[in-house]
């Protein structure tokens, strides 16, 4: 995690810490971003079982980093990307929900896009959701500025109120389609 020392005001001469997000991975098919207890991929292609992988690794890392070992994942699938997995790939996608089980406040999920595709994409991965049985709350979403205030929220009952305050500012850029 990066810390970037800002002065509050030009009056107060005390220091603010305010906290920006880390780009851990960043390729043609996957960028990997985390903030404070929140682990957010992005998906520019099809995810394949070695980038699942990949994510999973990262989310451990993160929650064995933080107080309490829990943490947020904020999953984002461009459009285009494509739903349909490989067998083994959504095996991997299932043993990572699984995983999830011992350190996740909650996951959100966004599958960016219109019509048809989307629609049945969000099916998808919703169905996925129910059939590993979660216990940690799940929602999918169809845009990233949908999902970022329900990731507030689980922030905000986890009595992060200030990560809850600045998640939606601090991670709808690196989260962006222009990303």
């Amino acid at each position: 995690m990066s810390w970037v020392i800002r002065p509050q005001n030009d009056i107060d001469y005390t220091l603010g810490v305010v906290l920006v997000p880390d780009v851990i991975h960043d390729d043609d098919e996957l960028r990997i971003v985390t903030w404070s207890v929140v682990i957010a991929s992005r998906w520019k292609a099809t995810p394949t079982k070695e980038k699942i992988e990949l994510v999973g690794r990262h989310q451990r890392a993160l929650a064995q980093a933080t107080v309490g070992n829990r943490i947020v994942m904020l999953n984002v699938l461009a459009p285009d990307t494509g739903a349909l997995l490989s067998t083994a790939a959504r095996e991997a996608a299932a043993g990572l929900a699984k995983d999830g089980r011992e350190h996740l406040m909650g996951a959100a999920h966004v599958v960016e896009g219109q019509g048809f595709g989307a629609a049945a994409a969000r099916a998808v991965m919703s169905g996925i959701q129910l059939a590993v049985r979660a216990r940690y709350p799940t929602k999918v979403f169809g845009s990233t500025s949908e999902a970022l205030p329900w990731v507030a929220e689980l922030l905000r009952q986890a009595g992060l109120d200030r990560d809850a305050d600045d998640v939606v500012e601090a991670l709808r850029d690196v989260t962006s389609k222009n990303r």
